[in-house]
């Protein structure tokens, strides 16, 4: 679903500069506090004034009012609109499944609290990949002989593979995207 978001920005970002509105000059995240703010002023076809940008520009924004100002003075038509509320409901309803979907992942984790912070212990560990591990192998180590087999079940275990003196590059285990 986090990639279908992306798609949804990535259309966004080019329909905006097909209109020539380069918010993407002078924000770092056009769908930030700030651009979605202005994004969302531009779709109901507001006339966006100096005075009415100050209220949507958050105060962190480092971009000078005038230059974002410059930066939304394009040509948006009917169709631009219209496709962009098409690709930004849509963005919002990903938004919101992805949300619901971490909350009742974060349900299913709560009786593994102990082992998600033992993981998130680890260097290189953060909380989601701690899920993943917890998904996929289970809390339960005694099914696995040694920590060998371990690396071995998870495609992650060096191998030496030499035929007639030459040494053979292998790759790990591809990740099975889902």
């Amino acid at each position: 679903m986090i990639h279908h978001r992306t798609s949804e920005q990535n259309r966004i970002h080019k329909i905006l500069q097909d209109a020539n509105i380069k918010l993407t000059s002078v924000l770092s995240d056009i769908f930030g506090v700030s651009g979605r703010r202005i994004l969302e002023a531009i779709l109901n076809g507001e006339k966006i004034e100096t005075d009415g940008l100050r209220k949507m520009v958050d105060w962190r924004t480092k971009a000078s009012i005038t230059d974002i100002a410059n930066a939304i003075n394009g040509r948006i038509r009917r169709h631009h609109r219209n496709m962009l509320r098409y690709h930004w409901e849509h963005m919002g309803y990903l938004e919101e499944s992805i949300e619901e979907l971490e909350k009742q992942i974060d349900q299913l984790l709560s009786p593994y609290r102990k082992e998600v912070e033992l993981l998130d212990g680890i260097p290189g560990v953060n909380k989601a990949a701690a899920a993943t591990f917890i998904a996929e192998m289970g809390v339960d180590m005694s099914v696995f002989k040694s920590a060998k087999h371990l690396a071995s079940w998870a495609g992650v275990s060096p191998g030496n593979y030499e035929s007639a003196g030459k040494k053979k590059r292998v790759k790990p285990h591809k990740e099975i995207k889902h």
